[in-house]
């Protein structure tokens, strides 16, 4: 089952000392010859240090994956620690 945005903020924000990284950049061929570019935003419980949500964000080009990627940081974890291993 694929993990909504709203699922993943609401885990986020369940978690008393959250970290998100952005991790496991791929690019796939698709069936119909398009490229997906995918990454995954994983967030961890920094007390327990275990993986608590995966959140896979794709996009048929690389540019339109990082804007995705930015947009999702900027609007909805601010206040969060990011480690982006991407960039």
């Amino acid at each position: 089952m694929v993990m909504k945005l709203y699922n993943f903020v609401e885990i986020v924000t369940e978690i008393e000392n959250p970290t998100i990284y952005v991790e496991n950049y791929t690019c796939e061929d698709s069936p119909n010859g398009n490229e997906i570019h995918m990454v995954e935003m994983n967030v961890e419980d920094t007390d327990t240090e275990n993986i608590e949500a995966t959140f896979i964000i794709e996009a048929e080009t690389k540019k339109a994956l990082d804007q995705q990627v930015k947009f999702t940081l900027g609007g909805y974890f601010n206040k969060i620690d990011v480690v982006n291993k991407l960039y």
